[in-house]
């Protein structure tokens, strides 16, 4: 082996600052490129742009050109931000006239509660972690589980429910007794074997179950959470002079362009320490502006290869849905099936049947019997249709659908792949759609 300096040729990919920026531009939603074009302005004085109101009721516009500041409609920037579980509670808990420390004790409940409401730190260790005993905490505990919303304060599904029963006053002993001790065999409808522990008619039983679905088992989530999630569409679709058009939000738009105060000294170089700054911040504002320009174009040539593709979902709705993949659109857009994958992250669509998120247009695809390609959401449309029609004193088990779905619409699907969808669907098996009337 000799040992010297020798010289060799390779090719290699290099991860540049541009290079990563790109990246990060193109999966960022309308609301992530706001926040990040605030950061930057904030770094680069070159920089000034304008939010459209859609955007700016979370901040306010940030521009370096005080000679050009926006003025805002008072009724664009309203806070549209919800009062937030905790808020709420602390509100309530002001008004008690309670002695100071039992009012800290619920207030320390009041901050262990998930977003759904439920307290899942222990009693015991609450009373530990504020040196109070038991008895006290159980008491703050009742005061907690008093407030509104009903339910909130509960250690577990079947107290949350319980509480809210009791509230009501619509617990029978049946309901209590269900809850605490037979919730399982409730919850699963293994109802026969039920109604001989209680000495009950499966009726009734039917008539509980109709009583507890009505209460709502998260009371914690109708709040806000500390830091609300603004879904603002990318694109429109809509019918116009009867044409299916699609268009850019016009309302997630930011127009950044360079702040002229600083036009003129960038080419002065009278001041080198100031001209060199400029200069890099310069070369910073044109990889910012070529991004997201770069942003712009791949988004709008993927969403118009979704529109021609997809044209029957957009006029007739999403029963219409043909099988795509992001490799077969991204073989049609010329580009990179991860660059498909980016640009579609977090970008939603406003159609005439709701707003969609623009990842839900790729669907696997489905032999029907006459070798027609079917996408998976048509064959979820239809496992959900069945399900709606059928005789819910006999439900139609999962090979059941699967053989409705082959003899009435020439649909060949497993049992498995039935029960992958109707999972995917968030529909019950049949033993849990049964009703006992």
């Amino acid at each position: 082996m000799k040992v010297g300096l020798f010289q060799q040729q390779s090719l290699k990919v290099m991860m540049t600052k541009e290079l990563s920026q790109a990246i990060s531009l193109l999966q960022y939603s309308a609301m992530e490129i706001s926040s990040f074009l605030q950061e930057q302005a904030l770094q680069n004085p070159l920089i000034d742009f304008q939010e459209r109101s859609i955007l700016a009721q979370r901040k306010a516009p940030r521009s370096n050109n005080v000679s050009s500041r926006n003025e805002l409609n008072p009724i664009d920037v309203i806070a549209a931000k919800k009062e937030t579980l905790y808020q709420h509670l602390l509100g309530q808990l002001s008004f008690l006239t309670i002695p100071p420390s039992q009012k800290a004790i619920v207030k320390y409940m009041i901050n262990s509660l998930d977003e759904k409401g439920y307290l899942k730190e222990d009693i015991q260790d609450i009373g530990s972690a504020l040196n109070e005993d038991l008895e006290a905490v159980e008491q703050a505990l009742n005061i907690l589980q008093k407030m509104e919303p009903v339910g909130v304060g509960a250690r577990s599904l079947q107290e949350c429910l319980l509480i809210q029963l009791q509230r009501k006053g619509a617990c029978t002993p049946e309901m209590e007794l269900i809850l605490t001790d037979f919730f399982e065999e409730f919850a699963y409808k293994k109802w026969d074997k039920l109604a001989k522990r209680l000495s009950i008619s499966i009726r009734e039983i039917q008539e509980i179950y109709d009583e507890i679905v009505l209460l709502n088992p998260r009371p914690g989530l109708e709040f806000g959470s500390e830091q609300e999630k603004f879904i603002v569409p990318d694109y429109v679709v809509q019918k116009e002079k009867g044409q299916m058009v699609l268009k850019g939000n016009d309302a997630v738009n930011i127009q950044v362009k360079m702040n002229s105060d600083y036009k003129n000294a960038l080419n002065d170089r009278k001041n080198q320490e100031l001209f060199m700054y400029l200069q890099e911040k310069h070369r910073e504002f044109q990889w910012i502006l070529k991004g997201l320009n770069n942003r712009k174009r791949t988004l709008d040539q993927v969403m118009q290869a979704i529109f021609d593709y997809q044209s029957l979902f957009f006029e007739m709705g999403p029963a219409y849905l043909k099988p795509l993949t992001m490799k077969e659109l991204a073989d049609r857009v010329e580009v990179h099936e991860s660059t498909v994958s980016r640009a579609i992250k977090n970008k939603y669509v406003q159609t005439p049947f709701g707003m969609f998120e623009m990842k839900s247009f790729f669907t696997n695809s489905i032999q029907s019997q006459d070798r027609q390609e079917l996408s998976s959401s048509y064959v979820k449309t239809l496992i959900k249709q069945l399900v709606d029609q059928e005789d819910k004193r006999k439900p139609l088990s999962d090979q059941q659908l699967s053989k409705k779905l082959e003899e009435e619409h020439e649909v060949a699907v497993s049992r498995r792949t039935v029960a992958k969808y109707r999972e995917e669907l968030q529909i019950f098996s049949s033993s849990k759609r049964k009703r006992y009337e």
